[in-house]
């Protein structure tokens, strides 16, 4: 899909979601299925790569929609309801990172090797992503999952990040940047260049 294609979906899509969420508030219940069908796979995108384990982003995407259906009456539409949605995720997901947690890394994740194990090489990288990202600072991990991993555009990330888009697309630069050095500290010579490109997928 390109950028004027995405754009158009983008659009499109917002608007069908404020259709639904106008007859919610209206009296019709049967819209809050629609809106959770719409995002739930997206939540719990976004909540597996902020916890890193599938557990814990099952247990936030539940609390992130029943907080959402709770306070819905209240949403006013000055951001898209997707963006507002994934600001309770990401609340509720900064909560629950306050607690002493093991890294845990998702199988689902893990590509089989030849022989239907898990590929070593694969999951060397996952670690060394997922360690590289946690050592990042909220702010630019955040930035980093909305823009590189959901595909954001910078004009929603910076709804999301409360900030001008021209602050997100800088904050983006120094995030990337800073990811990759890094993820560069904590490989041996070399090896730089297998990981840059598989940095996204295995995040």
């Amino acid at each position: 899909m390109g950028p004027i294609d995405k754009h158009i979906h983008i659009e499109r899509e917002s608007a069908y979601e404020q259709r639904l969420v106008a007859r919610f508030q209206a009296g019709e219940p049967e819209a809050l299925g629609a809106l959770f069908e719409l995002h739930v796979d997206r939540v719990f995108a976004y909540a597996r790569h902020l916890l890193g384990n599938r557990e814990d982003a099952e247990e936030i995407t539940s609390e992130a929609f029943l907080r959402s259906f709770e306070r819905i009456g209240s949403y006013r539409g000055e951001c898209p309801f997707r963006g507002w949605l994934f600001g309770i995720t990401r609340n509720l997901c900064l909560d629950r990172q306050r607690q002493p947690r093991l890294l845990l890394l998702d199988p689902e994740a893990m590509t089989p090797d030849d022989d239907g194990g898990v590929d070593i090489r694969q999951l060397e990288t996952a670690i060394v992503v997922r360690q590289a990202l946690a050592d990042l600072s909220t702010e630019h991990r955040l930035v980093l999952l909305l823009c590189d991993v959901e595909e954001w555009d910078a004009r929603e990330a910076a709804l999301t990040l409360n900030k001008t888009v021209a602050a997100t697309k800088s904050l983006l630069y120094r995030a990337r940047r800073e990811m990759r050095a890094r993820i560069r500290e904590k490989l041996d010579d070399g090896c730089e260049d297998d990981i840059d490109g598989e940095m996204t997928d295995a995040v």
